[in-house]
């Protein structure tokens, strides 16, 4: 269960930006694609794949017998979980303090173009301050918005460290199913409280449809 409650908030904070109603910095890519996501989150490594639209994306991960799925809208502050095995979906919150990746000045530090991947992107220097902490790190990113690649760390206002990175490879430019972007419609739907006790996390939220 450890491993999904960290898989949990990793995937939450690598679509922290969706949360943001259309303010997203990272995670608005302008065109649709699919890739291979390595993630990173406190020396932990997640690797799965992704899918893309423009204000929608997708994540599947498998862990063993847990093979969650999570898909997001960047109309909501919230991002479904479906949990295939228990054939339920719940909605998640996207962690507060990783607003900083929705900061309007993020992108204010470029530091030249360099390939990743195949793909061609500008690599910036992430140092920001927002009201829960510093966010200190490097991001690249392509023309069209997909974030290839990224190295840092968030400084709480607690001095709690979080590092976190992602890469992604692999990557296939071109539309993606609409199917992919729905929750089944027959799944049942749990409240957030009873998924976030059954992985440990705490959370105290009201559900919220799309």
């Amino acid at each position: 269960m450890a491993r999904i409650r960290i898989l949990v908030v990793a995937l939450l904070a690598l679509a922290a930006p969706w949360g943001a109603a259309g303010a997203a910095t990272l995670g608005d890519a302008k065109v649709g694609f699919t890739a291979e996501r390595i993630l990173t989150f406190d020396g932990k490594t997640f690797v799965g794949r992704m899918w893309n639209m423009p204000g929608k994306q997708r994540h599947e991960q498998d862990l063993n017998a847990w093979k969650p799925v999570f898909i997001l809208h960047a109309d909501t502050a919230f991002a479904d979980v479906v949990v295939p095995q228990l054939h339920t979906v719940v909605q998640l919150p996207f962690p507060p303090e990783l607003a900083v990746l929705t900061s309007g000045g993020l992108l204010r530090k470029p530091l030249g173009k360099e390939t990743v991947n195949g793909i061609a992107t500008t690599k910036y220097a992430i140092d920001e301050t927002v009201s829960s902490g510093h966010a200190l790190g490097t991001l690249w990113l392509s023309s069209d918005g997909i974030p290839m690649k990224l190295d840092g760390r968030f400084v709480a206002k607690n001095g709690h460290v979080t590092k976190i990175g992602w890469e992604l490879k692999h990557v296939e430019i071109g539309p993606q199913p609409a199917s992919l972007f729905e929750p089944p419609a027959d799944y049942s739907k749990l409240p957030p409280e009873a998924v976030a006790s059954l992985l440990g996390l705490k959370v105290k939220i009201k559900p919220s449809g799309h």
